[in-house]
C-alpha cells in the first residue's frame, strides 16, 4: 500500500510538472485587444492546470511630468499584466513609477526579467519579475524589486542594486522578503534569492 502511495504521488508530481507548458511571445505579436498602458518590452504565455495566460511587461517614459513642482521633473512608469485566455482584462497588474525627478531617471525591467515557474510542483504557475526604479544624480544603487505571483497571491522583494566603488568596495545590494514569504514553500524563497543575487549588480554608464 505504502509503495503504491509513493507511486501514486510520483504520478501527480510528474502530472503536475508536464501541464507547465510556458512559450516567448513576440511584442509585436502580442495581441490589441489586451488591454494596457506603455510600450510591450517583455511577453510570454504560458498554461497550467489552471489554464492558459498572457502576461506582458510595459514601460512608459522618461517624459515630461505635468505634476512635477520642478519645470525639469520627468516621469516614468512600469507595469506587468497577466491576462486569462478568456478576455482581455488583467487577472493582476503591477504598477510602479518614479515622479518629478529632475535628475537620472529610470524605470525599467531588466533583460530576461520575466519568467514562469512551478517549482512546488502543484500545477500552478509562478510568474516572476525583476525590474529597477531610479531618480539620482550621484553614484548610488538603484531601488530593486522581484515580484512573483502564485495565483492571485502576490510576493515581494525589496531591496537595491549593488554598484562597485572601486578597490573591491561595493554599495547596496541587500534586499528585505515581505511577510508573505513566511508562509511561502522553502523553494519559492530560493528562487527568489538566486534571481537576486542573478540581477543584483549594476554596472553604471560613465
Amino acid at each position: 500500500m505504502n509503495n503504491l502511495l509513493a507511486f501514486a504521488t510520483l504520478l501527480l508530481s510528474f502530472s503536475a510538472q508536464a501541464q507547465l507548458r510556458v512559450s516567448p511571445l513576440a511584442p509585436a505579436a502580442v495581441p490589441a485587444a489586451l488591454r494596457r498602458s506603455g510600450r510591450v518590452v517583455q511577453a510570454l504565455r504560458y498554461t497550467d492546470h489552471t489554464g492558459t495566460y498572457t502576461v506582458l511587461a510595459t514601460e512608459i517614459g522618461p517624459r515630461p511630468d505635468p505634476a512635477a513642482q520642478n519645470s525639469d521633473g520627468q516621469r516614468a512608469d512600469l507595469y506587468a499584466y497577466q491576462y486569462p485566455a478568456t478576455g482581455p482584462s488583467p487577472s493582476w497588474q503591477v504598477h510602479d513609477f518614479v515622479d518629478d525627478c529632475p535628475l537620472d531617471l529610470e524605470a525599467g525591467f531588466l533583460p530576461k526579467a520575466l519568467s514562469v515557474t512551478d517549482l512546488d510542483q502543484d500545477g500552478t504557475a509562478e510568474v516572476w519579475l525583476v525590474y529597477r526604479t531610479t531618480c539620482r544624480g550621484d553614484v548610488s544603487p538603484s531601488t530593486q524589486k522581484v515580484i512573483m505571483y502564485e495565483g492571485p497571491r502576490k510576493y515581494a522583494v525589496r531591496g537595491t542594486s549593488r554598484i562597485a566603488l572601486g578597490g573591491g568596495q561595493h554599495d547596496g545590494g541587500t534586499y528585505n522578503l515581505d511577510a508573505a514569504w513566511a508562509a511561502a514553500p522553502t523553494t519559492f524563497r530560493q528562487h527568489a534569492a538566486q534571481l537576486w543575487q542573478q540581477h543584483r549588480d549594476e554596472r553604471l554608464s560613465e
